[in-house]
């Protein structure tokens, strides 16, 4: 089941996004930009254990994908893609027209994925990510 995020999922979104190193960590900034009403924070749900998230903002007629995670447990199973497919579909919704991502340029299994999503690389930041120091690559598409 996907599903809108609510208060009692804060500390199991922590331990999912702590459990998966190439997410970014729960931010308090995704709770002042709930507020600011542009940003969707969904959670995929099986048997009552949060085992993924989707995190997006929306801006005019773009938005930007800012987490995605998956518990390294139930993966390849196609939570991603659902979760994915849940965030086009809101921002289809919401009248965007193209939606951007940031991966870290050494994802290879991420970059994949994004690739069969319909994903491609339109620019690249240098040096994005620390720790390890790494390139983000620039992703979009457009949303149908």
């Amino acid at each position: 089941m996907i599903r809108n995020v609510d208060a009692t999922d804060i500390e199991r979104v922590r331990t999912l996004l702590a459990s998966v190193p190439e997410a970014a960590p729960w931010s308090a900034d995704y709770s002042r930009l709930a507020l600011l009403g542009n940003l969707s924070v969904r959670v995929a749900e099986e048997e009552g254990i949060v085992c993924g998230l989707v995190v997006f903002r929306t801006m005019a007629d773009e938005a930007e994908i800012l987490n995605l995670a998956v518990d390294s447990t139930r993966r390849r199973r196609g939570i991603g893609s659902r979760l994915m497919e849940d965030a086009l579909a809101a921002c289809k919704t919401a009248g965007v027209k193209r939606i951007f991502l940031e991966v870290r340029e050494s994802n290879d299994a991420a970059r994949t994925f994004y690739l069969r999503m319909r994903f491609t690389e339109v620019g690249r930041r240098h040096k994005y990510y620390s720790e390890p120091m790494d390139d983000a690559l620039v992703l979009a598409r457009t949303v149908e």
